[in-house]
Order: C-alpha cells, then sequence, then structure tokens
C-alpha cells in the first residue's frame, strides 16, 4: 500500500494488537453475568478469592493503551519521514501483549466449556455494528488498495515467477476479499432479522429460584421468584439417607451450606449420605449474604428486607417445596439429572419415590419433568400424563422434529447455545422449547426472535423488565439497507477515483 516507506509491518502489527486487546476488553464488558464462573475458576486455581476479571480488565488497559499511543506516533513517524523504526523494548513489549491477550482468550474458552458459545453469540448480536466498522474500512482502504494492486499488475516480471500467475493470485485474491466483505452481511444475518412476525415473549423460569439473587434450592428463592411475578423456578432433587427427596444442586452440601461447622468431619461426603433430620440442621442461606457470590448485594440489588429472611434459609423437602409452589401458583421445573450410589438404601428407587411426591402434590399441571432419561419420562406419562414431559439435550445432542414427535413428549429442554436452525425448526413445527442457563440479556432476546417458549435463567428479573429486542429489522429492509450501502459505497470510490484521474 505504501511501497516505499519501511516500517509498515510494525504498523500492522500495532494496529491487530490494538484491536485484539479492545475486543477482549469490550467482551468481558458485555459478559458481566458471568464473571462468577471465570472468577470462581481462578480463584480454585490460585486459592485466593479475589475479582480477577477487574484485575486482568485493569492490566490489559496497559497494554491497550500502550499500543494505541505507538500505533498514533509511529503512523506519523511513517508519514513524514517515509520509514519508521519502533524501539525493541517496544516490538517485545507489543508481541508479548499479543500472547497474553490470546492466552486470555483460551482461557475464557476453557473456562466457560459448553457455554463458551456466547461469545459467538455476543458478536453476532452486535454483528450489525460489526459489518458497518467493516464496510466503513472497505471503503476507506479500497482507494489505496487500488492502487497497490495496479502497482502489482504494472511491476516488471520476476524471473523466478511467472507473471501471468502473480497477476491472477493478486487479482483473484482482491476481488475474493471485496466479495466477501460485501455479501457477508447478507449471509451471516442476525437473529433479529425476522422474515414474520416477532414471537411471543418467552416464559421466564428462576434458574435455581434465581441463583444471582437468592440463596438457590430454597423456599426464600422461590419467595424471590413470586415476588418478581416469574413464571416459575427451576429446582434440583436428591434423595436423603432416609428417602427423603430434598432441593440441592451440588454433589456434596459444602459449597451452599454450613456443613463444614455442623458436621466437619462429613463436609466432603455426598449430600445423599445424610438423613433428612441432618440436612435439617445446616443453614443454607448465611452463605449468600456473607460470599456475595455474584455481586449483586454490593451492587444494591437486593433489598436488606429480603438479605435479613435469607440469612435463615434452610435445605427444604421436595413436598414443602411443592406446598410453596401451589400456594404461589408457580410452574415447577423438576430437573432430574442425578443418581445415587449403588450403596445407598434407595439407589433403586430414586426416581420413583419422587415421582410419588409430585403425584401426591396433586399439581400436576404445574410442574414440568425434564431429564435425559427417556424410561422416566416414559413412566411420566404413564403414571401422571397432566404433567409436562421435557427431553433435556446437550449442547452436541441431537434430535429431528420427526424423531422427537415420535418419543410423545411434550417440550425439549436444552442448551442455549444450539444452533439458530434447530431452534426454527422446532418452532415453527409448534413443539415447545425450554433453553437453559442464559444469563445475559442480548442471548434472551436472540432466542426469543428463534422462537423458543421458555428461558431458564439465574438473572429472571433483568428479563422480565424487558419488553422486546433492542433492535429487529424484517428480512427485505435488511437486504435492501445492505445491497444500497454497497451499491453507493462502490460508486462513491469509482467516482472519486475517476475524479482524481480527471485533475491529473
Amino acid at each position: 500500500m505504501f511501497p516505499n516507506k519501511k516500517g509498515k509491518k510494525w504498523i500492522l502489527l500495532f494496529t491487530i494488537i490494538f484491536l485484539f486487546i479492545l475486543f477482549l476488553e469490550i467482551l468481558l464488558l458485555m459478559m458481566r453475568p458471568l464473571y462468577w464462573d471465570f472468577n470462581k475458576v481462578l480463584s480454585n486455581m490460585l486459592n485466593l478469592k479475589t475479582n480477577y476479571v477487574l484485575i486482568i480488565m485493569l492490566i490489559f488497559c496497559v497494554p491497550l493503551i500502550y499500543t494505541g499511543i505507538f500505533l498514533v506516533r509511529y503512523s506519523f513517524h511513517l508519514k513524514n519521514k517515509n520509514e519508521t523504526k519502533p524501539a525493541l523494548v517496544n516490538k517485545i513489549l507489543s508481541i508479548l501483549s499479543l500472547v497474553l491477550g490470546v492466552a486470555l482468550f483460551v482461557q475464557l474458552i476453557l473456562t466457560f466449556g459448553e457455554d463458551s458459545v456466547i461469545i459467538t453469540q455476543t458478536l453476532q448480536y452486535y454483528s450489525l455494528f460489526i459489518f458497518v466498522f467493516i464496510t466503513v474500512g472497505f471503503l476507506i482502504f479500497l482507494y489505496p488498495l487500488s492502487k497497490e494492486f495496479l502497482r502489482i499488475l504494472k511491476k516488471p516480471a520476476n524471473p523466478f515467477f511467472i507473471p501471468r500467475l502473480k497477476k491472477a493470485l493478486a487479482i483473484t485474491s482482491i476481488v475474493l476479499l471485496y466479495a466477501w466483505i460485501v455479501v457477508m452481511p447478507l449471509v451471516l444475518q442476525p437473529t433479529y432479522v425476522l422474515a414474520g412476525e416477532l414471537p411471543a415473549k418467552p416464559q421466564i423460569i428462576a434458574h435455581r429460584g434465581g441463583a444471582h439473587f437468592a440463596p438457590e434450592n430454597t423456599i426464600e428463592a422461590g419467595l424471590f421468584t413470586q415476588q418478581i411475578n416469574a413464571s416459575g423456578w427451576e429446582i434440583d432433587v436428591q434423595l436423603s439417607y432416609d428417602g427423603i427427596p430434598f432441593l440441592m444442586h451440588d454433589g456434596t452440601l459444602k459449597r451452599t451450606t454450613n456443613v463444614s461447622e455442623e458436621f466437619s468431619e462429613r463436609e466432603d461426603e455426598p449430600a445423599s449420605n445424610f438423613t433428612m433430620s441432618e440436612i435439617k440442621q445446616l443453614n443454607a442461606g448465611a452463605w449468600f449474604v456473607n460470599e456475595d457470590p455474584h455481586g449483586t448485594i454490593a451492587r444494591g440489588e437486593i433489598q436488606q428486607s429480603m438479605l435479613d429472611i435469607y440469612q435463615n434459609a434452610s435445605i427444604p423437602t421436595l413436598e414443602e417445596a411443592l406446598n410453596f409452589s401451589r400456594d404461589a401458583n408457580l410452574l415447577v421445573e423438576v430437573d432430574f439429572k442425578y443418581t445415587l450410589e449403588e450403596s445407598h438404601p434407595y439407589y433403586d428407587q430414586y426416581f420413583d419415590i419422587i415421582l410419588d411426591v409430585l403425584i401426591n402434590a396433586s399439581i400436576d399441571e404445574q410442574i414440568w419433568v425434564t431429564s435425559y432419561e427417556r424410561d422416566w419420562l416414559d413412566k411420566v406419562i404413564l403414571s401422571a400424563p397432566s404433567m409436562t414431559t421435557a427431553l433435556t439435550l446437550d449442547l452436541v445432542d441431537y434430535i429431528t422434529v420427526e424423531e422427537f414427535q415420535a418419543t410423545g413428549y411434550d417440550m425439549i429442554n436444552t442448551h442455549h447455545g444450539k444452533n439458530d436452525k434447530f431452534f426454527k425448526d422446532f418452532a415453527e413445527a409448534g413443539i415447545d422449547i425450554n433453553v437453559w442457563t442464559v444469563n445475559i440479556a442480548s442471548r434472551f432476546q436472540q432466542v426469543w426472535t428463534l422462537g423458543v417458549t421458555s428461558v431458564t435463567t439465574d438473572e429472571p428479573n433483568v428479563f422480565l423488565e424487558i419488553d422486546q429486542p433492542a433492535f429487529l429489522i424484517s428480512k427485505t429492509n435488511y437486504i435492501v439497507i445492505w445491497l444500497v450501502a454497497d451499491i453507493v459505497g462502490i460508486c462513491t470510490i469509482i467516482f472519486l477515483r475517476y475524479y482524481k484521474s480527471k485533475r491529473k
């Protein structure tokens, strides 16, 4: 692009580093509800609890500012002196910043596991702005690139390379690059580009009762769900050593109770090894108030009156949770994913005991039974046909609409990271879809436009306040906008080049 100027590669490197670190900072800002998972992994790894996300963002502000300053400085050098020579220390630090940025990006993906798809989903949500940025860059650099293109064509033949092949490669590369830039917005359309009407807003199901705002799997979490007027709450059920179903997500009681104080030598035992009388001795809410695991207390998002209630929360039995749900008129999504150890006295009766409790509650229409196990779902259909049966699918699991319809189940319960076509196919077939666990508002709005019927989330109050997706545009208008933008942009560049050649 600037054939007689030296140091172009360093300007390019500084630009790449600056844009990549800026991308990481913006990405971290947009993923606030997931900070807890990232901080938890690093806290366990380093055995020190702190806000690692904030520390990382502050650290990466240094290379962001650093590369930005040198990008501007060396660009002026290149323009005024026809060359730029960054100091060795600047070269080393810039490359080191890029390596650290890549390492952080990889760590984000490893930390979030299957939830790392939120990165691409977030990019897709803001793709309209990204496309605008790329298109503007396309228009800005079209003229200098066309000059570079002409220079390649006029350059004397290289005796070690076939001239025609060299020209053909240059022409093909430039044509393909700009062809892709022009059609990219049309091929990679955001989910908020609608071919028809906006689907109905999904029902909001509070994950474990809204785990970011209440001590999970407690009656107090159910109370929070009721107060914000969510449609229902999702609960996890295990079986005590004496055969009583109770609410608990983790395999042990260590994270969400004071078991280390009450039963110090048993804190690492499976939760199902405790009798119900022992479980009832534990406090299941003080940890939430004291640790503020998701920062919602520090941000003032939970009232003091609720925190006082949370302090004395205990682990409820399934029967207590169902009675509360009846009185509060809440849907109950019962998540079945556990199996007991063979040494447990009720090893073979786990599902049957819990199903009996569900049936005895006499609120079949309010209960969703979600499970990977089709045998269990089949039992529900036979014993309690009024309950909703939902087949659970992981991110990589797949089933066709026809295959699902043959099962006789009522609903799909799946990870929110499934591809758009999967959701659209089931929505068009009129099949209910519940997705878990959506904690970012942009993703909630995406699955809304894809036609899912309910969303399980740790941030139910946030989603309840969203009246409609922030971005909505018809497919026809979207295509017209980009076609007009591309045509006007290309014609403008052609006119400017023609005008400049006439002046010369």
